[in-house]
């Protein structure tokens, strides 16, 4: 097979079109044929070595991904060769102690697809059969790939981790990526009314598109006064942060007492000071995105084709062009979600 690898750590360029062995599928396996596979800023950081992953070279990117079934390895019954699929993109053994009391997402053996084992960067990849998706026609694999790891993770951060809750009030900074234009939705889905804010003002019309009630650019007022003149000095319950960075005290400033920052990135920054002296007084809470779990992806996937919840698709680029690709999403240019297709 043909695939977008890299073997050292380094800008878009180290993503190179190359000849690698087909993955065989063995007990319980399938190969999937890539047809549509999402890019992520979690491709960006393990591609430049700041990820928390290691890797052994070369390595193949790509977690989110859907196609037709190319092969099935031994013991895999109900699904033929064909099958449009999709997959839940991360699994655990099933079998070690944390497995066994119901806390998979601890698994020491916990596997996240494109970056403990290949991904889809591939004209092939290697899957366990029990992660497959069925999908209803090869037609819906762009938007399988577009979403699975941009609605999980928003479902989860709005149903589970902040428990947002009707009549509510959030905002959603950054709101022009694929997971936060999720979170825009999902937030709305949850009965809150939701602002957000972009890095531009020709991103906005496509934000409010997506269902925010009301959108300010952050570059051109602090964000803790543009949510205050929006909620009368009150401020929002919860703030869904995907990007963290230096606007992360403003962000806490936004917040009620009481209120909750759920985060689940730092692209605009890992190391950021905090007044954690406020973050006490007022009873603030912050909280960590770690995975969806499997029934979140799936319902992520329904959302998605039935239209719920809409990812855009911002660019495609050909399954070779990973590099080009890469470096246009760190641009942050885009509105949506980029792809790469076969």
């Amino acid at each position: 097979m043909y695939a977008c690898a890299f073997s050292e750590y380094g800008d878009a360029g180290v993503l190179r079109w190359r000849e690698l062995p087909d993955p065989e599928p063995g007990p319980g396996e399938v190969t999937i044929a890539v047809a549509a596979c999402g890019l992520n800023h979690l491709d960006l950081d393990s591609r430049e070595g700041v990820s928390p992953w290691r890797f052994d070279f070369p390595h193949v990117l790509g977690g989110e991904f859907a196609g037709t079934i190319a092969a099935l390895g031994p013991g895999v019954e109900g699904w033929s060769v064909g099958d449009p699929v999709t997959c839940e993109h991360q699994y655990a053994c099933g079998e070690c102690a944390e497995c066994l009391r119901w806390r998979g997402d601890l698994c020491p053996h916990y596997n996240y697809i494109g970056s403990d084992s290949w991904g889809g960067y591939a004209e092939l990849v290697r899957v366990p059969a029990r992660l497959l998706i069925p999908l209803d026609s090869p037609g819906q694999a762009p938007v399988a790939a577009a979403s699975l790891v941009a609605i999980s993770t928003a479902w989860s951060m709005v149903t589970r981790l902040a428990a947002i809750r009707p009549r509510e009030t959030v905002l959603v900074p950054s709101a022009s990526g694929g997971v936060a234009g999720a979170l825009v939705q999902c937030a709305r889905l949850a009965g809150a009314r939701v602002i957000a804010s972009v890095g531009s003002a020709d991103k906005a019309e496509r934000v409010r598109d997506l269902g925010a009630d009301e959108v300010f650019v952050h570059g051109e007022v602090e964000p803790s006064r543009a949510v205050a003149e929006l909620t009368g000095g009150a401020g929002v319950d919860a703030v869904l942060d995907t990007t963290a960075g230096p606007l992360l005290g403003e962000h806490l400033a936004c917040l009620r007492r009481d209120g909750r920052l759920a985060f689940c990135g730092a692209h605009a920054g890992e190391k950021v000071p905090v007044d954690m002296l406020d973050v006490f007084v007022r009873g603030l809470r912050i909280l960590g995105f770690r995975v969806a779990t499997p029934d979140e992806i799936r319902t992520a996937l329904e959302l998605a084709l039935e239209g719920s919840v809409r990812v855009p698709i911002d660019r495609e680029f050909d399954l070779s062009e990973a590099a080009a690709a890469h470096a246009y999403l760190q641009r942050r240019e885009h509105v949506g979600k980029v792809l790469l297709r076969a």
